[in-house]
């Protein structure tokens, strides 16, 4: 990979970011760290993040100093990632009485007019010099071009491409002349284009190099060096042809191959294999895609394409700065390496990473942090008012541009969420943590909501556990994936983060097996288990997501492309996989809204002396969650009791929202024909649930149904009913002697 150090751009603003490799770790293990920082000197250390808000009404902010873990004073440099995808496959190898090169493929351009040269297919030599490369000029105009000792020169092809057309171009390169047939493909009844064939004759012989790295989708001169000039579109059936006497097979490549991986496989019989860096899109529809089965893993053909991309980024590959050692005896929970300049103590970061729960732990409750959720949310862009991706909610606003949003927004090199289409248009369906993650940061504000979200939200709920003195532990969505019910068993209660959006199919069958076996759970989140994710085994820091036309996004995939690549899994919303999340948790989102929240109001079941420990030290007619970081409790995204949707009969509605506005609306899912109703005055399906109920093993689960909790619970620093009333619960479940109240 090239050098990812570079000298700092002119009038660059003063900035350290950083991020740990590995992003989950385990007491005993080193943990990377990898930083760039326009600081002269940098000086860091290692907390456990407790409470990281730090705004009026919030408790202190508060974090724990790792005094086994070194800290030190470090030289600063200036890193930048480098995104866009392409393959290579290594050495192809001519023969000194070959004197030419034959290539075929059928493309797809995505984007015409990027500024750029984009290159299709290069063959040349390390030095640039000599081979031939396949380049579609900026504004769709197509050239060959050559190399013939000294430098490259371009044969036009008088042949202007159009956006999204399926062509297939046959390159043949002899000596001092080029041979040129492009054939639009006939897509579905439709061809669009025209045949054209074209004979060019050269001022000097092609230079055929020795051997020569065949790389797809971008130009790289040589190994090590940064590539450049890259494809947004698709590529197939790729073939590369020695040309002498006779032509000489070397590489066959059939993309529809090995989908779930990295490699891309050469058929030839030549062993010409290669490999995909920054994870193009795979299980794309093929030139020859009709319809007729859109499942990739069914499909006999239609899905021998690979999308890339120049904004796709799966590994920073960062130079790591300097390696720390978890104490054996760490506590689990989130953790930061603090970064700061020594000249400018503003100048500074937080690099968040996690630690798992130590094996000779006796807590019985555990948080489980939605790293999944972070993960699709990575460094979203839907404050770009230029892409179709933008966020979009009633009552939206300016965004909050202070220094986090500042900092997202230059640093374009950090790549794209789980929300963001490609410059191309297309939409992104991979996310990664190998790469600074800006909004995983402890005192995140949305730049939208105006308020903690996701993982700071979460870290409020870190603060409450501490001042409760319950002993707990901290696990994340990665555990539950990879170690199933096994990663939560020795609890008694597990509480979910604020989020938890995007369960794989093993994370989701944690929480019901654990149930099933008789453990509590306290959902105080909303929007909770929503998407279906697929984890890489082979990459778990790559999380795949495949959104159909169903549920709140910024895009949708065309038909054909929703199975995920990664195990050919049908994506979409576990509700239209018939495993909505109100069937274990008893609610499942219905609405958001980006105004302030609301309270809940306490329904006659409350009443019931069965309940009364839930609302202990809070006075009957008080309203739940008044006041928060976000205005009410109920707020951002909600979920209600719906026994249509699967929400246990057997369950007990014991508090319910009142009084959401008309900027908050329901979920598209909810929506029947042209429904009129769908706004927070105009319909009573927008509303937090608080339910309770008991599971056939005697477990109970307790669900509140709001992303809003969080942020009401931290509120006069936890002097408030919402925390009253999730202590009670917590107390309850885990059978804890009731703590004196701050």
């Amino acid at each position: 990979m090239a050098s990812t150090l570079c000298s700092i751009p002119e009038g660059y603003p003063a900035e350290i970011i950083g991020y740990a490799d590995p992003w989950i770790a385990s007491p005993g293990d080193m943990v990377e760290i990898k930083v760039s920082s326009t600081a002269a000197r940098y000086c860091y250390r290692t907390v456990r993040l407790i409470q990281g808000l730090d705004v009026p009404n919030a408790a202190k902010v508060h974090v724990e100093e790792v005094l086994k873990i070194h800290k030190n004073e470090l030289p600063g440099r200036f890193q930048q990632a480098h995104p866009g995808s392409y393959g290579v496959v290594p050495g192809l190898i001519f023969r000194p009485d070959e004197a030419g090169v034959a290539v075929s493929f059928f493309a797809q351009p995505y984007l015409i007019d990027p500024g750029h040269d984009q290159t299709m297919v290069s063959l040349v030599d390390r030095e640039g010099h000599s081979g031939v490369s396949i380049v579609l000029r900026d504004g769709g105009y197509f050239a060959v071009r050559i190399g013939i000792g000294q430098r490259l020169i371009d044969a036009a092809v008088d042949y202007s491409i159009l956006r999204k057309q399926w062509i297939k171009i046959n390159i043949v390169v002899l000596n001092s002349t080029v041979d040129v047939t492009i054939e639009p493909v006939l897509h579905l009844g439709q061809k669009r284009g025209q045949y054209h064939q074209q004979h060019i004759e050269l001022p000097a012989p092609m230079i055929l190099p020795p051997m020569a790295d065949l790389v797809i989708a971008a130009l790289r001169p040589r190994p090590g060096l940064k590539a450049s000039d890259f494809f947004n579109g698709r590529i197939e059936s790729l073939r590369v042809s020695a040309c002498g006497a006779s032509q000489r097979l070397l590489v066959d490549l059939d993309f529809s191959l090995k989908i779930s991986s990295d490699n891309i496989v050469d058929i030839s019989g030549n062993g010409g294999h290669g490999s995909l860096i920054n994870a193009p899109s795979r299980a794309v529809r093929g030139h020859n895609w009709d319809g007729s089965e859109t499942d990739w893993t069914k499909a006999k053909y239609d899905y021998g394409a690979i999308h890339f991309h120049e904004d796709d980024l799966d590994d920073a590959n960062w130079d790591t700065d300097f390696a720390i050692e978890i104490p054996q005896d760490a506590r689990s929970g989130a953790y930061a390496v603090e970064v700061c300049s020594t000249e400018d103590p503003s100048v500074k970061d937080s690099i968040v990473f996690f630690v798992r729960p130590r094996q000779d732990s006796t807590a019985k409750l555990a948080l489980v942090l939605s790293t999944f959720t972070y993960t699709a949310y990575a460094n979203e862009h839907m404050y770009d008012q230029s892409k179709s991706s933008q966020l979009a909610l009633i009552g939206q606003s300016d965004p909050r541009a202070d220094s986090d949003f500042r900092r997202m927004v230059r640093r374009t090199d950090l790549g794209l969420s789980l929300y963001d289409v490609h410059r191309d248009g297309s939409g992104s369906v991979f996310s990664s943590t190998k790469r600074p993650v800006l909004n995983v940061r402890p005192g995140f504000h949305h730049w939208a909501f105006n308020r903690p979200r996701e993982f700071s939200a979460d870290l409020l709920m870190i603060g409450f556990l501490e001042q409760l003195g319950i002993p707990y532990d901290v696990t994340v969505d990665h555990e539950l994936h990879a170690q199933g019910v096994r990663a939560i068993e020795r609890y008694s209660t597990v509480i979910t983060g604020s989020h938890p959006e995007y369960p794989t199919l093993q994370s989701l069958n944690a929480y019901s097996e654990f149930a099933a076996r008789g453990g509590n759970i306290m959902y105080l989140g909303g929007n909770g288990f929503y998407w279906l994710s697929v984890l890489d085994p082979a990459n778990p820091h790559r999380l795949e997501v495949r959104r159909g036309d169903q549920g709140v996004r910024t895009f949708q995939l065309p038909g054909g492309e929703r199975h995920h690549s990664l195990n050919g899994a049908q994506g979409g919303l576990w509700r239209s996989r018939g495993r909505a999340a109100n069937y274990l948790f008893g609610v499942g989102c219905c609405g958001e809204g980006i105004g302030p929240g609301v309270p809940f109001r306490r329904t006659a079941h409350a009443a019931d002396a069965r309940f009364a420990w839930v609302f202990e030290g809070i006075g009957e007619d008080e309203l739940i969650g008044e006041h928060g970081f976000g205005g009410g409790a109920s707020g951002d995204e909600i979920d209600r009791y719906d026994v249509e949707h699967g929400s246990p009969e057997s369950a007990v509605v014991l508090a319910t929202s009142i009084g959401h506005p008309d900027g908050f609306a329901l979920f598209p899912e909810d929506i029947g024909f042209q429904e009129l109703a769908v706004t927070g005055s105009q319909t009573n399906k927008i509303r937090s649930d608080i339910v309770i109920y008991e599971t056939p093993a005697g477990g109970q689960v307790f669900s509140v149904g709001s992303m809003n909790w969080y942020c009401s619970l931290g509120w006069d620093s936890y002097d408030n009913n919402v925390a009253r009333l999730t202590g009670n619960v917590i107390r309850k479940f885990t059978g804890s002697q009731k703590s004196t109240w701050v």
